[in-house]
């Protein structure tokens, strides 16, 4: 069915007002005047006259290569009208589902094609060489974008949860309010997806009720220029934060040269957390002047590695890693970054890496997530032995 055209126009216009393919059915009613509706409409139109001309056999493969999200919607027989006006909105669902996140534009921008640029040109001088946006007062931070002028920019796709969902809340709303307090004294830069704007009022910010915690840092350590070398911290596959996202390990990393303490954290994706042909690892990277005891640098990022070789960073250990496909800059802040908010940003930006809170507080990290989630089949092992004793 030829929809390419029309798809990728709208596929397009889905991403600049934020709007998951799962959420399209409840702008298909015209009431809802929302810029979308009618390029949605007329794609369902012409799906249900593809159906109608289909057979049997093919609405059956086009049932079978929905993802499972969408077949729980419609049924592999069509019956009649009402089964056939169904299927063809979600079959155009599931058919901008699988390019609504492309993975290879949110790791390649190409700034040329910026809709971010198109419609405020002035911005070219506000990004640095890494593609970071450095925020000032010209821009409102919230939770779900940033505003600037009449429009919504998007944070990176890559600083999404699971780089599919909506922005990592916990992370974005402590960057946020930090900027808030210190902006006088620290310099803020962030990622944004060129991809995509919206017109302010339709932005909507979206509640998460699950959360994250940060730990604070020995203090007696942070400064001791002995106080290196590597530590590697590895998942445990019987614990629940498995089903969230699938982790191998995290290596923590600490240098000192002079005066300068420089600490690196990069978690490393197990081989089934793939997306297309890429693996994602959250990466941090710290400078501490220990003269002065304070923290003077901190960004985060994601290191892409491509499947071909992606067996040589697993098979490798920091500080002689083996060097990623790109490395795609999301945030940093400069100047002097207080204690308990390095620790915070660092834990919420590896929102769902258990391994962070290990490492910064083993003891907090047992009192905080009981035996059930820490390690399910030895949770359900004492569950047993319980019942026996009984």
């Amino acid at each position: 069915m030829a929809l390419s055209g029309a798809e990728c126009r709208f596929i397009k216009q889905t991403r600049h007002y934020n709007i998951y393919p799962i959420y399209l059915p409840q702008y298909m009613l015209e009431e809802q005047q929302h810029p979308i509706t009618n390029q949605l409409i007329e794609l369902v139109e012409e799906a249900y006259e593809y159906l109608t001309a289909c057979e049997e056999s093919e609405v059956e493969n086009l049932f079978n290569c929905m993802p499972s999200g969408f077949k729980m919607f419609v049924s592999s027989r069509i019956e009649n009208e009402r089964q056939r006006k169904r299927f063809a909105l979600y079959y155009v669902c599931s058919e901008v589902e699988r390019s609504y996140f492309s993975f290879k534009g949110a790791i390649n921008q190409n700034l040329e094609e910026s809709a971010v640029l198109k419609l405020y040109p002035e911005l070219s001088e506000k990004f640095d060489r890494d593609g970071l946006l450095h925020i000032n007062s010209d821009f409102i931070l919230f939770n779900g974008g940033i505003q600037y002028k009449n429009h919504i920019l998007h944070y990176h796709q890559l600083l999404r949860r699971g780089y599919t969902s909506n922005p990592n809340f916990d992370f974005i709303e402590l960057f946020a309010e930090y900027r808030s307090q210190t902006k006088n004294r620290n310099e803020f830069r962030i990622a944004i997806d060129h991809r995509r704007i919206m017109p302010k009022e339709f932005y909507a910010q979206v509640a998460e009720m699950d959360g994250w915690r940060g730990l604070p840092f020995d203090l007696n350590k942070l400064d001791d220029p002995n106080y290196i070398g590597l530590t590697v911290i590895e998942r445990n596959k019987n614990s629940l934060f498995e089903r969230t996202c699938s982790l191998d390990r995290t290596e923590f990393h600490w240098s000192y040269r002079d005066r300068i303490k420089t600490f690196e954290i990069e978690e490393i994706s197990d081989d089934r957390y793939t997306f297309d042909c890429y693996y994602f690892n959250r990466y941090i990277h710290s400078e501490r002047d220990t003269q002065v005891k304070a923290f003077r640098h901190l960004d985060g990022a994601v290191k892409v590695y491509v499947k071909d070789n992606y067996q040589q960073r697993k098979n490798s250990l920091m500080p002689k890693e083996f060097r990623s496909h790109r490395k795609v800059k999301l945030w940093r802040i400069d100047g002097d970054i207080a204690l308990n908010i390095w620790s915070e940003l660092i834990s919420y930006f590896f929102k769902s890496n258990e391994m962070i809170i290990r490492y910064f507080d083993p003891e907090k990290f047992e009192q905080i997530f009981d035996l059930r989630v820490r390690d399910f089949e030895a949770w359900k092992l004492v569950q047993e032995q319980d019942a026996d004793d009984t």
